[in-house]
């Protein structure tokens, strides 16, 4: 019976740490979606768009955040069906700490830009 119990509290207790976890499809995800938005695959682009990512885990579980990007994605959905994400108290509130952890994370997260020096010129304007 102990062994039974003991088996069951395992797979619960597995299941909640589970569920508050970002799966790797989502990471994944964010990451080319968010590297599009800066203008393409770089280096620059994939630094800052994991520090935003991370800034957004660190401030929400994943559970809230699936609620709040599903808000997101369908309030402006006409007609009822719409209405039901319209409606949804709880999911705006998480949309709305969404979109502060988004903020504080732009403002955390600057893209770096490489800049390529033309050498010739640097060489040029050492000898003046």
């Amino acid at each position: 019976m102990n062994k039974t119990l003991f088996v069951v509290l395992a797979v619960l207790f597995s299941n909640m740490v589970l569920a508050d976890e970002y799966p790797s499809e989502e990471t994944v995800r964010f990451a080319l979606n968010c590297m599009h938005q800066l203008g393409g695959q770089s280096d620059e682009n994939l630094y800052a768009c994991i520090c935003r990512y991370d800034n957004i885990r660190a401030n929400m579980i994943y559970t809230e955040y699936e609620e709040a990007v599903t808000y997101e994605r369908n309030k402006a959905m006409p007609g009822e069906k719409g209405g039901m994400f319209r409606n949804n108290k709880r999911g705006e509130n998480f949309y709305e700490q969404l979109k502060e952890i988004r903020k504080n994370a732009l403002a955390q997260c600057p893209v770096a830009k490489r800049i390529e020096l033309d050498r010739s010129k640097v060489k040029n304007s050492a000898e003046n």
